[in-house]
Order: structure tokens, then sequence, then C-alpha cells
């Protein structure tokens, strides 16, 4: 259940055979909820019928079928047996405490891959967070729920000030709780000025490494659990960020830091994350080894 939509699992029939799949429809019949999953559709559509797309080897979730009847409106997606990132993360922590952290880093490399595709085809996500990645039968994560996506180039979403990093006039913060906003995951300029981007995905992957080195943890920052928009932009213009985890490595820090750099430009491509993250599981495969 999510805040626009539910998703349920199902069968669809096909010619070879029933094949279990993840319908997505809207929670409440209304304009918001619509919007949201037409949103969606619109984004999935472009991405899979793209001549460079591969089913096979793509990181985003597979779009199966639209269903666009007058009672029932589906997106119909393949099914990820594993479910999301976060609880993973979290059920490990529980379970067994930390892991090696190249066995989670995959999943880091394998989103890197799907900003990479959404960055060629000139699409944001928006809400890039464990929470929005799924896991596959085979250990794949796929990056999922794009409601909140839209096209860089004819969509950027703007709202007013008072919802976003400058001071409610006469001190009223009402207004500005009223947008639900992922907050700790945004960039600056998203928090400011309601802009998405793919560097701004970029910044809230670094958010994701940081959730993938804490096993899942809420970030927060500067002790404050729930800031608005203002505080938190006034958090981050002054330089603070989410702190280094415990047993992060200096290396893996760096690279976060890096996402959370102030000018969008400043900040690493998709590209350049995979390889990053690729050399780091590479040495650390390697160091374990070595110690064996």
């Amino acid at each position: 259940m999510g805040r626009f939509g539910h998703v349920i699992r199902a069968r669809l029939k096909t010619s070879a055979g029933d094949v279990t799949v993840a319908a997505k429809e809207v929670r409440t019949r209304d304009g918001p909820c619509y919007r949201s999953l037409f949103r969606e559709a619109a984004i999935l559509v472009a991405v899979h019928e793209d001549r460079h797309h591969d089913n096979l080897r793509s990181n985003i979730i597979q779009l199966l079928a639209l269903v666009n009847e007058s009672t029932k409106k589906y997106i119909v997606m393949e099914y990820a047996s594993k479910g999301c990132l976060l609880r993973l993360l979290q059920q490990t922590r529980r379970q067994n405490g930390p892991q090696p952290l190249p066995h989670n880093l995959r999943y880091a490399v394998h989103i890197a891959r799907a900003l990479q595709e959404l960055q060629r085809l000139a699409l944001t996500h928006g809400d890039v967070a464990a929470r929005n990645v799924l896991i596959t039968a085979d250990n794949v994560a796929k990056l999922a729920d794009f409601g909140q996506a839209g096209d860089v180039y004819t969509t950027v979403q703007h709202v007013s000030s008072n919802k976003r990093g400058k001071e409610p006039a006469n001190g009223d913060t009402n207004n500005a709780g009223n947008e639900v906003l992922p907050l700790n995951w945004m960039s600056l300029e998203s928090l400011e000025t309601g802009e998405y981007t793919c560097q701004s995905d970029v910044w809230s992957f670094g958010v994701l490494l940081w959730e993938i080195a804490t096993l899942g943890r809420e970030p927060r920052y500067d002790g404050n659990n729930h800031p608005t928009c203002h505080q938190l932009a006034r958090t981050l213009r002054r330089g603070i960020r989410l702190r280094k985890p415990p047993d992060c490595s200096g290396e893996m820090y760096d690279v976060m830091m890096s996402c959370w750099r102030e000018s969008p430009l400043a900040r690493p491509v998709p590209d350049i994350l995979e390889t990053k993250l690729m050399q780091m599981c590479h040495t650390m495969i390697t160091e374990k080894e070595t110690a064996v």
C-alpha cells in the first residue's frame, strides 16, 4: 500500500501459460491518485518502448501490460518475489547483524545502471530510495514506483515557496506540511524549488547508499527527526550532511558525499558511480580472499 496506489500479486493468463505478476491500481478514485498512476504508466511505456531497452538486462521494473477499463485500471509489472530492498536490509539487521558490504553493494550497482538508463532517456525518478527498489528471485535489484517521476525536459516541477526552502510568511509552518514529500532523500534544489533532475536522483542515490551501509536505518540530519523543507534546506546550506555510518569505509562515505555536493553539476553521473562501486566491490572481495 502506497500513498497513491496499492499492489496485488496476481496471475496473468498468456498463450504460454499463467505468469505471476504484480498489478498496481489506484488507492482512491480521485484526481491525484489517477494522475500518479498515469504518470507511472507513461514513464514505464517510454522506457520499455525505447529501442535500446533490453528487458532481460534492465534494472528498471519490467512493464508487462496496461489495463484501462472504465471500472478497473492496472499497471501490470513483473513480480519481484523478495520484496523491497528496505525490508530486506532491515530483516538482515534484526536477524543476522552486519553482513559483508559487497553482498548489498551489488544492489547499488544495479540501481546505478537503472539511473543510467533513465538519464539516457532524459527521465527522472524523483524518489530513489530503498523502499522503491525491488529484489527479484535471482537477487537482481529493480528500480520501481515511478509515480513521482517526470520528464525533466518538459515537466520540471515548481511549487510555491512556502512549501519549500524559504521561510513561510508570518511564521506559518502549517502550509509547509501540506505536501507529503520524502524530505530526507531530497536534494537541496528539490527542497528549495521543487526541481527534479537526473542530478537530484544522484543525490537520492547517495542516501540509498547510506541506507545500505546502515542496513535500512532511517536517514536523519542534525538530530532533527521531522524537519520542514525550510529547516532541512537551511541545514544542508550550512554544509551538514548525513553522518558516516559505523563500520562504513572512508571510500564508501566519500562516494556518498560526492552525491551530496551542493552544485548539481559537481555530482558524479550514474556511469561513474557504477564504476566506483564495482571497483569497491572487487577490492573488498579481493581483500577477503587474501585474508582467508
